[in-house]
């Protein structure tokens, strides 16, 4: 992989995706966390982040094998809510390379496609490992 640099910052991908929330989505993802199911869990949109960041990062050359994760937070506008439609919008924050490895943050924020309201906003730290790791 080669070194990039600061210039992806600003890069704006939006999803092809619809991802739509459902109950059993719900549970699955809570059953693998040890979570209740009965609210969502505040990190379920943790799986629709990853599905948006791995439609946009390969057109970069990341190698999604040297992937390492770094961080997560989340900004919930309102409750994530069974039947939701939602669209992301991704945008990579912050970049660095520390030691031959690369940390890129992603900012995906997730609106409901009826009236486009802004639901949650999520933030990745995603660290590719360099060669020599």
């Amino acid at each position: 992989m080669a070194v990039r640099g600061p210039e992806l910052v600003g890069r704006r991908f939006s999803s092809v995706q619809q991802n739509s929330v459902t109950s059993a989505s719900i549970e699955a993802f809570a059953r693998a966390i040890g979570a209740s199911s009965e609210i969502v869990p505040p990190t379920y949109l943790i799986t629709f982040s990853i599905s948006a960041a791995e439609e946009f990062l390969p057109t970069l050359d990341f190698d999604w094998s040297r992937v390492v994760h770094g961080d997560q937070r989340f900004h919930h506008h309102r409750p994530v809510c069974v039947g939701d439609l939602l669209t992301a919008t991704s945008e990579i924050e912050n970049y660095k390379s520390l030691a031959g490895n690369e940390f890129v943050t992603i900012r995906t924020d997730f609106h409901e496609s009826v009236d486009n309201s802004l639901v949650a906003s999520t933030w990745s730290t995603l660290v590719f490992r360099g060669e020599s790791a």
